[in-house]
C-alpha cells in the first residue's frame, strides 16, 4: 500500500500556527475547510509536533453515533483515557478535570481540546463545549492559577445529515468566544503539483494529475485519480492517457 505522501500545504501551516496559539492562550477556535483538502491528515502532525513540545492534546472526531447526544460526546473523550462515568453531568466534570491545564502558571500545563468532522455537531452539544470552555474565564482574566484549556473545532462548511440533506455546519452558540474563526485554504497549484510528483515522478503524468487536482480542488480526488488509473491500466504501466481518462470517469475534464 502506498504512504500517504508528506507535503507542506496551506491547510497544514495555517492550522499548526494557530493551533501553537489557541493552546498558549487557552483560546477558541473553528476552522472550516472543504472535503478532501488535508484537514484529518494534517491534524494528525500536527498533534505529535504539539505533544513534543508537552502540550496535552486530547483530540476526538465526531460520528453520528456522538455529535448529537451529549453523554455519548463526552464518554468518547473518556474512552480514551479509560474513564467510566454514569451521568451526563458526571461525565461533564470528568472531562473538565481532563482538561483543566494551567496555561498562564510559569512551567503550567497547556491543554487543547480537537474536534475533527466538528461540523456534526449539534447545538446541544456545542453549548456543552462552550460551557467547559468558559469555566476557565477566571485564568483567561488573570488569575493564572486558575484552570483552563484551549478548543479547536474543525471541520467542513457543509455536510450531509442522515436524511440525505445538505446542512451547513452551525457555530453560532460559539461565535462570541472565538479567538480564531477561519476559512481554511484549497491547495494551490504548487500543492497540487507537489502532491502529484510523490505520486508520479515524471513531469509527463504529475502535470496531468496536478492539473486535474486545480480544476477538483483537492487532493483527496487527485488520490482517487491515480487509483483509477492504476486499475485502468491493469497490468500494464499507468499512461497519461489513463489517468485522463480517470478523470473523465470523475466528471473532470482536462
Amino acid at each position: 500500500m502506498r504512504e500517504k505522501p508528506i507535503i507542506e500545504t496551506g491547510v497544514g501551516t495555517t492550522l499548526s500556527l494557530a493551533c501553537n496559539q489557541v493552546a498558549a492562550g487557552a483560546g477558541f477556535a473553528v476552522f472550516r475547510g472543504a472535503v478532501g483538502i488535508g484537514k484529518s491528515f494534517a491534524l494528525d502532525r500536527i498533534t505529535r509536533e504539539l505533544e513534543e513540545q508537552g502540550v496535552m492534546v486530547v483530540k476526538v472526531t465526531a460520528t453520528e453515533a456522538t455529535s448529537g447526544n451529549i453523554n455519548a460526546f463526552l464518554r468518547s473523550i473518556l474512552g480514551q483515557y479509560h474513564t467510566e462515568t454514569g451521568s451526563s453531568s458526571d461525565a461533564e466534570e470528568a472531562v473538565w478535570m481532563l482538561l483543566s491545564g494551567r496555561p498562564f502558571m510559569s512551567g503550567g500545563q497547556l491543554v487543547i481540546l480537537i474536534v475533527d468532522e466538528a461540523q456534526k455537531l449539534a447545538g446541544r452539544v456545542l453549548e456543552t463545549v462552550r460551557g467547559l470552555w468558559d469555566r476557565g474565564d477566571d485564568a483567561r482574566l488573570g488569575n493564572s492559577s486558575a484552570p483552563a484549556f484551549g478548543c479547536a473545532l474543525v471541520g467542513n462548511p457543509t455536510f450531509m445529515s442522515k436524511g440525505g440533506a445538505q446542512r451547513t455546519a452551525a457555530f453560532e452558540p460559539l461565535l462570541s468566544r472565538l479567538t480564531h474563526n477561519m476559512r481554511l485554504p484549497g491547495p494551490n497549484r504548487a500543492e497540487c503539483q507537489a502532491f502529484a510528483t510523490t505520486v508520479y515522478p515524471d513531469a509527463e503524468r504529475s502535470t496531468v494529475l496536478a492539473e486535474g487536482g486545480q480544476i477538483i480542488g483537492n487532493m483527496r480526488g487527485m488520490a482517487t485519480a491515480a487509483r483509477s488509473a492504476e486499475l485502468l491500466a491493469g497490468d500494464g504501466p499507468v499512461t497519461v492517457a489513463h489517468i485522463r481518462l480517470a478523470f473523465k470517469m470523475m466528471g473532470v475534464k482536462i
